[in-house]
């Protein structure tokens, strides 16, 4: 498969980002994989986030709210999914969910380890939320202590895929528009479809269906309206499998809410045609954590980030609420 190439991401309000353009990284996951990593290094002692994004976009849609974030000192991390965004190995296409946990148990690590003593947050936007409820849970968590095992094939470490969740001192969890209940879903015989593909395996499960989202259920927003049309890197179909594996993922997301009493803020959007929100509050209501917050942005589109009307009062309000919880580290 050829390279993949980006488009440049607009600014809002044709205004020029104020801070630096994000490092580009490819890191090697647990399999051998290389997935894309951007990054915005902010203030030392100020806040760390960690962002998952969404099932068709990519770390480049979070461009501007990092911008947002940075010019406030702290450091964003924004990988693109395995399959997705500039990662060409297996567009469209997860084998396990296990792997993503892996993916994103890995990238903590490695994380934690750079920014020793920082508040460390993870930040869950649309499917990317359903991930972040798992790393957020106050309970006990297996740690992989095993070697991995050796692929005799080619001689490399092969490890499979575990799920398990390393323990990360993670400060705070943000979840912007989480599609943890979408409202957005096939038939009953669609259904059947995939699941019987991804029982036969083979080409089968490697079948692709196209996504039952529109371009117009993102924003109304005009200039983002085209970037997202001509976008790429977007992904508009997924295979067999990754439906099935999503479906594991809803379920185990799903339960998460009486495990999470770490700071919890869910910036949601009022006219989301992706999000069932009303069954999000219900969620919401279950949460224990004694300090959370959830914020209804009115007349909202799903994806606050391209926002016209809101995204500043969205970016101020998640930042002062970070700041807030997490006090720069000397």
């Amino acid at each position: 498969m050829k390279d993949l190439a980006s488009i440049p991401l607009p600014n809002l309000d044709q205004q020029a980002r104020k801070g630096p353009e994000p490092e580009h990284e490819w890191v090697r996951a647990s399999d051998g994989a290389l997935l894309m990593l951007r990054i915005w290094r902010g203030r030392v002692g100020a806040p760390v986030i960690l962002y998952l994004h969404g099932i068709e976009g990519h770390g480049q849609w979070f461009e501007n709210t990092a911008d947002a974030l940075h010019q406030r000192g702290m450091t964003v991390y924004a990988p693109d999914r395995r399959g997705a965004g500039l990662n060409s190995r297996d567009r469209g296409h997860l084998s396990s969910y296990k792997l993503f946990v892996d993916d994103v148990n890995s990238l903590l690590k490695r994380i934690c380890n750079q920014h020793v003593g920082h508040p460390i947050i993870l930040w869950g936007n649309c499917w990317g939320a359903k991930a972040a409820c798992l790393f957020a849970q106050d309970r006990e968590i297996k740690v992989k202590t095993t070697p991995p095992p050796v692929d005799e094939n080619n001689g490399m470490d092969a490890p499979p895929a575990s799920g398990e969740i390393d323990a990360h001192p993670i400060a705070a969890l943000v979840l912007s528009s989480p599609a943890i209940f979408p409202k957005v879903d096939y038939d009953l015989k669609t259904k059947m479809d995939i699941a019987a593909n991804h029982v036969m395996g083979g080409r089968r499960a490697l079948k692709k269906w196209p996504l039952p989202i529109t371009t117009t259920m993102f924003t109304d927003n005009p200039i983002y309206l085209d970037y997202i049309e001509n976008d790429p890197l977007r992904l508009t179909e997924l295979s067999s499998t990754f439906f099935v594996e999503n479906f594991k993922l809803s379920l185990l997301a799903e339960k998460t809410a009486p495990n999470i009493t770490k700071p919890l803020i869910i910036l949601q959007s009022g006219s989301d045609q992706i999000v069932d929100v009303a069954k999000l509050e219900k969620w919401y209501a279950r949460v224990k954590a004694p300090d959370k917050t959830m914020r209804i942005f009115p007349d909202a589109y799903h994806c606050l980030d391209f926002d016209a009307n809101w995204f500043r009062e969205y970016t101020h309000l998640v930042s002062e609420w970070l700041l807030a919880r997490t006090p720069v580290v000397s």
